[in-house]
Parts: structure tokens; C-alpha cells; sequence
């Protein structure tokens, strides 16, 4: 039974005949292939506040938003890479701020287009995240095989680097701006919440539409730093201030850290 069947059938069943002016206004977008009278509004997402509190933990992603069909047999929200599944965009937590730690027991993970995904996430809680949702954090080698795509490209759309693709340069690093000093002791300080929250500096998932690979998996470059499962600690990509000094593109690795460390640069997704 096709929708506009179907509205008709509820009107009469309420004893009232369908209106002349309901078939009006529907069978035109039913005869062109067209639902968009029937279908929901919009998922309408806020404006970031004109300045950051940081005793505020916001939470700018509506629950409207929803993970994508998967692909190749995998779970919602995920893409089929040979014989694994990976998430297609960046970790979202519901009920926590992006800008914010998770704490020590996160809920499950979303990968989840147009949301704010969560930063300030140590290795340990994006492994317990993950979990949470039925899946695990990815091996090196099934991250950088997602990223490189089948053709092993150094950049997940290709060879060659094509700035401005990727959230990938920012100009000025956050906490030398929010902060109005480039003295050492701000890098001691890069747990801050409003440093995610600046203009020009974490994106929504998705937002740069260039920044995939050839198999449809969006911001492994750029945006934020990925845990992976090394047991050491080591987070892959590169973030939206820099996707050079560690490596180029998918290539960039953070070896520096143990899992346990958390700031405003480390998000994850997850494996299947």
C-alpha cells in the first residue's frame, strides 16, 4: 500500500470521506516519485552560542539525528570494508557533551551524520564506548586500510594533498587564541571545553563532503585524532590543526600517549 493510499484509508475509517483537497495536495508529489508533503520536518540543528562558557557542558546534537542504513551486511551506521565493518563517521555519545570527558563508564557509540562527534575521550573510554555498542575499536591495520581505501592512497581521496578538503589547517591553534598567548604552560591546559568551541575548529560529521574515502567513511583525516586498539595507545589521522608533523594524511600517528590520555584533539569510531 502506497503512502497516499494509505492517508486516505485513515481519514474514512473515521467516518469522514477524504477531502477532495487532500488528493489535491498529495497525488501530485505521489505521481512524480515525490513523498516530501508526507515527510518529517527537517532535523534542525542549533547555532552554537556567541561565547563559550566553560562551566557549561552544551549538547548541540539533536535527537533527531540518525545513524545511516550499513552497508555490505554491517550494522547501522556502518561501511563494509573486505571483512570488516567500520564506523562511517566520527563517534557520537548521547547524553554527553562533545566538549566534555565521557567519564568513566560512556555509553554506547553512534556514528551519526551532522552530529558534533566527541573529543576529550582517553583510548580506555573510546575502548569502553565502542563496547557498549556491540563493537570494538579498530586494529591499526583496519584503520589504515579503511583510510588508504583499496588503491592504498595516502590521503583518503587520493595521492596527492588537496588543502582545504579536509578540516585539516586550521590557522591559529585554539589554545593559543582562546587563551591570547603562545606561553608553553596553555599546552598544559588543553582539556579546556571551549576549545572545540571556537569558530572554525571541530566540524560536524560530514561537513566536508571531499573528505572521504573511495569506499564512503568521512573525516579519517583531520577533524580529530582516532584511537585505535594498540595497547600502547596511539590515535590516527591527524586533527583539524595539523595532519602533517606525525605523518601525512592517513599516514599521521600519535604514538606519544598512553591510553588513558584525553584533550580537546582525541575522538574515535568503532570496528566490527
Amino acid at each position: 500500500m502506497n503512502r497516499t493510499c494509505a492517508l486516505v484509508l485513515v481519514l474514512t475509517a473515521c467516518g469522514e470521506p477524504a477531502p477532495a483537497a487532500v488528493d489535491a495536495v498529495v497525488a501530485p508529489d505521489a505521481a512524480s516519485g515525490s513523498e516530501d508533503a508526507l515527510d518529517a520536518p527537517a532535523c534542525v540543528l542549533p547555532d552554537p552560542p556567541a561565547t563559550c562558557d566553560p562551566s557549561a557542558h552544551p549538547l548541540p546534537n539533536p535527537a533527531c539525528l540518525a545513524e545511516e542504513p550499513g552497508t555490505g551486511g554491517c550494522p547501522a551506521g556502518m561501511v563494509r570494508i573486505d571483512t570488516f565493518c567500520i564506523d562511517r563517521y566520527e563517534a557520537t555519545l548521547d547524553g554527553v557533551s562533545p566538549y566534555w570527558s565521557p567519564g568513566a563508564t560512556p555509553p554506547a557509540a553512534h556514528a551519526r551524520k551532522d552530529a558534533v562527534p566527541q573529543a576529550y575521550v582517553s583510548g580506555t573510554q573510546a575502548a569502553a564506548s565502542c563496547a557498549a555498542a556491540g563493537k570494538r575499536l579498530c586494529t591499526d591495520a583496519e584503520w589504515l586500510r579503511a583510510c588508504r581505501g583499496p588503491a592504498q592512497t595516502t590521503y583518503p581521496y587520493g595521492n596527492t594533498r588537496m588543502p582545504g578538503v579536509c578540516n585539516d589547517a586550521r590557522a591559529t591553534h585554539p589554545a593559543v587564541e582562546y587563551f591570547g598567548t603562545t606561553d608553553p604552560v596553555i599546552y598544559s591546559m588543553l582539556g579546556h571545553p571551549c576549545l572545540d568551541q571556537l569558530p572554525a575548529s571541530l566540524d560536524r560529521a560530514g561537513a566536508n563532503p571531499g573528505c572521504v574515502t573511495a569506499e564512503g567513511v568521512f573525516d579519517m583525516m583531520g577533524n580529530l585524532h582516532e584511537w585505535t586498539a594498540a595497547s600502547a595507545g596511539t590515535f590516527r589521522g591527524g586533527f583539524y590543526v595539523d595532519t602533517v608533523l606525525n605523518g601525512n594524511g592517513c599516514l599521521y600517528a600519535t604514538t606519544a600517549h598512553d591510553a588513558t590520555y584525553a584533550d580537546y584533539s582525541t575522538g574515535f569510531r568503532c570496528c566490527q
